[in-house]
């Protein structure tokens, strides 16, 4: 049985504070592998401007060096909008007997009940909000609050179905500010990996 983090994105482009949140949550939890997940297109936002190869291309340069981090694209393979239940039904079908821990930001975890089929996705994975030094955990309804561990241990000997707030780095790292600054050739300070520096500026991307 493996511990498996699933951490979905656009990551157009991925950045610093991806990459410390990433391995700290595979730290913390003790997780045999944490796989990026890039989305062809998340449903709550357009589709990137930049290719998919272009995005591929910066995660691999990105998690370089560590083998613990690793990509998978089938998200890329699909048609239309990227829904993360048919991502984690293929996960089911494919590897029963491991367990997922799906990775949520917290403003993706505000909004997450209005996923396509949520209820299904906590039948097959556990919650792992990334929260920030300081964030206190916000109001949970009874439905929340019956899922709720503050337990590393409890959390990996349960199938699935339960929420866990983790703390991560603070970054002022964000991907719109990052291409945003990049168009306007403003200094983008050390947001990104320099090997992802150097392939936006070789490939002159968000210009």
């Amino acid at each position: 049985m493996r511990h498996i983090g699933l951490f979905g994105g656009t990551f157009n482009p991925v950045h610093c504070g991806h990459l410390l949140a990433a391995e700290s949550v595979r730290t913390q939890l003790e997780l045999d592998e944490l796989r990026f997940l890039p989305a062809a297109q998340s449903p709550f936002k357009s589709r990137p401007t930049i290719s998919d190869n272009h995005r591929i291309a910066m995660l691999e340069l990105a998690i370089a060096g560590n083998p613990k981090l690793t990509i998978d694209t089938r998200e890329l393979q699909r048609a239309g909008p990227s829904y993360t239940i048919d991502t984690l039904i293929e996960f089911a079908h494919e590897c029963p007997g491991d367990r997922l821990y799906l990775l949520l930001g917290v403003d993706a975890w505000k909004d997450f009940e209005q996923w396509r089929q949520w209820p299904s996705i906590v039948d097959l994975c556990h919650l792992v909000v990334l929260s920030r030094p300081g964030y206190s955990i916000p109001a949970l309804s009874k439905y929340w609050q019956k899922k709720l561990l503050d337990d590393v241990q409890t959390l990996k000997d349960s199938r699935a179905g339960k929420l866990i707030f983790i703390t991560v780095p603070a970054s002022k790292a964000a991907s719109n500010e990052i291409r945003k600054r990049l168009k306007n050739k403003q200094n983008i300070n050390d947001n990104l990996p320099e090997t992802v520096r150097a392939y936006i500026e070789e490939h002159q991307l968000y210009r």
